[in-house]
């Protein structure tokens, strides 16, 4: 029994056209993950640029604040440059792989995946940390700047404040703290914050001989 060559040709024909199917949507497979990775490593160029230039800034704060960052800034470096060299082109699945083929190659992909993730986890700790050390610092930094007469803190101004300052913190106090501006049921108490805060400015202009 002959086949006729006018099917057979069709059959050809109609393989040609699922192997070119394949071979398509193989190369498209491939070319997302290469667009991929173009992205990720743009965004990483951007980050690095980023956190560069908020180092530069930090110089103006002190060589205090660069050191208790330097810690963060190792990590953020040293997981972009490992991303960076991250591919998975040796886990992309391609017609001639068998059924075990592909089960390794998905177990060999997972197991990339959780060290990435390992490493995410491991450097959000890290910045975590940072931060709250960065935070405890400042706590401390703002304690520290906090004026140490309780009559300047009263009114919410530093001891050594120019006089100026002082003029226009009490102009303001008394345009705030008229009784005239409030109702009849609120001015008493209006009034004695008024002449509270008034007899604090006075003990600060005799302190200052002023």
């Amino acid at each position: 029994m002959s086949i006729h060559p006018h099917l057979s040709s069709k059959q050809n024909q109609g393989r040609d056209q699922e192997e070119d199917t394949r071979k398509a949507s193989y190369q498209a497979r491939r070319e997302e993950v290469f667009r991929q990775r173009r992205e990720r490593e743009k965004r990483q160029r951007e980050e690095q640029a980023q956190a560069s230039q908020s180092r530069r800034g930090s110089d103006e704060r002190g060589e205090g604040v660069e050191n208790l960052f330097e810690r963060g800034d190792k990590a953020i470096n040293k997981w972009a440059a490992k991303a960076s060299d991250s591919s998975y082109d040796k886990f992309l699945i391609g017609d001639h792989h068998t059924a075990d083929d592909v089960v390794a190659l998905l177990f060999g992909a997972l197991g990339r995946m959780k060290d990435e993730r390992d490493a995410a986890i491991s450097l959000i700790s890290v910045l975590i940390e940072e931060r709250s050390r960065a935070r405890a610092q400042n706590a401390v930094q703002h304690r520290v700047n906090e004026p140490s007469n309780p009559l300047y803190r009263k009114v919410g101004l530093h001891e050594h404040c120019p006089n100026h300052v002082l003029a226009a913190a009490r102009k303001s106090f008394r345009v705030i703290l008229h009784p005239d501006n409030y109702p009849a049921h609120m001015r008493e108490e209006a009034e004695r914050r008024f002449k509270e805060t008034e007899a604090i400015f006075d003990e600060i202009r005799r302190l200052r001989g002023s």
